[in-house]
């Protein structure tokens, strides 16, 4: 229930058009209902005011279903499905972008790399999906969208329209933008492994992380000038993600005073060395693990940790953090890793143990 919950934050669809000079259709969630709108890229762009998904043509998407044991995680998943569909594949299987769902029998989607670096050389969405992958349990019957015709389900295929033995059922606005939410906690998200959101920093209400952004920017008025120039070089490291996750928490730029701002709305008696401490040793052990992403941070000014959900490439990505913490005199406590919609995630602490 609450990975349904984290995962309704996509408010907003993109569907691309299968064609450079093709119509797009952006879909917004509202309370009464939905806003839909179809014109070009260029117009509907301006669209994009929060976090939102793209939504694939399904011509650009191969999906299979491949047999993998249960016992295999990870990468593996990933290379059994390659070798499992090479003779079906009718390119170089380096130049594909291969996502691998959970089960035995395993939905399997594989996309051309290049058709994934021009959509995120434009847009910047938390997720994206293929159309027949999203319109899954929408209908019986082959699907019109856009100019082409898609066959709903997890292993279906879209086809332009010339090519269609029919038109496609036209489904009202309303309940095509439904069948589309309905299915976007379930769908397999294309955006994982290189293609993965390196920044994902999402921050629950503003007085879970209040205390920490105080902390963060507060640190010229609560170090000596000694020791601010000793961590200067971290300190802004700190400075500049307390802006990211104020901008984050309020959707409002950070103020130049954005010290002042915080300690209107966090209390004052935490200790700024503890946090630096802690954002030391997270800085330097996600260095050394570039492949693991931070979706959420907080701060714990109760206990003196940072609390983490973490976005990892396997399960044992999560004993390699550890070690890595653990080598710098820290305390990493995981609660553990599962797998949700092809990514491993899982919640954890970062404290200084007994270490001064």
């Amino acid at each position: 229930q609450r990975d349904r919950k984290r995962n309704r934050v996509t408010q907003i669809l993109l569907i691309l058009p299968d064609r450079p000079d093709g119509e797009a259709m952006l879909i917004k969630r509202q309370p009464a209902g939905f806003e839909i709108s179809q014109d070009s890229l260029e117009v509907l762009r301006s669209g994009l005011n929060g976090p939102y998904a793209l939504v694939l043509p399904g011509q650009q998407v191969r999906a299979f279903q491949t047999d993998i044991p249960d016992n295999v995680r990870g990468a593996d998943r990933i290379n059994i499905a390659r070798f499992a569909h090479e003779d079906r594949i009718a390119c170089d299987l380096d130049d594909l972008h291969i996502v691998v769902g959970t089960g035995d029998q395993a939905q399997t989607l594989m996309v051309d790399k290049a058709v994934m670096e021009v959509a995120l050389s434009d847009f910047d969405p938390a997720q994206i999906f293929v159309d027949y992958d999203l319109l899954t349990g929408a209908s019986d019957s082959p699907l019109r969208l856009l100019g082409r015709v898609v066959t709903p389900g997890p292993l279906g295929d879209t086809v332009d329209l010339d090519w269609a033995d029919g038109s496609g059922v036209i489904l009202d606005d309303g309940s095509l933008a439904q069948a589309l939410f309905d299915r976007v906690d379930q769908a397999l998200n294309l955006r994982s492994g290189a293609y993965r959101r390196r920044t994902q920093i999402q921050l629950g209400a503003w007085r879970k992380v209040a205390a920490g952004l105080m902390v963060c920017i507060g640190l010229g008025v609560a170090l000596s000038w000694a020791e601010i120039r000793a961590v200067n070089a971290q300190a802004d490291r700190v400075r500049m993600t307390a802006e990211q996750l104020y901008t984050q928490a309020t959707g409002q730029a950070a103020p130049d005073n954005l010290a002042r701002a915080i300690r209107m709305n966090a209390p004052t008696d935490a200790d700024p060395t503890v946090f630096l401490q802690l954002s030391n040793h997270l800085f330097a052990a996600m260095a050394a693990h570039p492949d693991i992403a931070v979706e959420r941070l907080s701060y714990d000014q109760q206990e003196n940790r940072l609390r983490l959900r973490l976005i990892y490439p396997g399960f044992e990505a999560a004993g390699a953090l550890e070690q890595t913490v653990a080598s710098r005199g820290a305390v990493f406590q995981t609660g553990g890793v599962r797998e949700q919609s092809g990514q491993f995630i899982g919640d954890a602490s970062l404290s200084l143990g007994g270490v001064s």
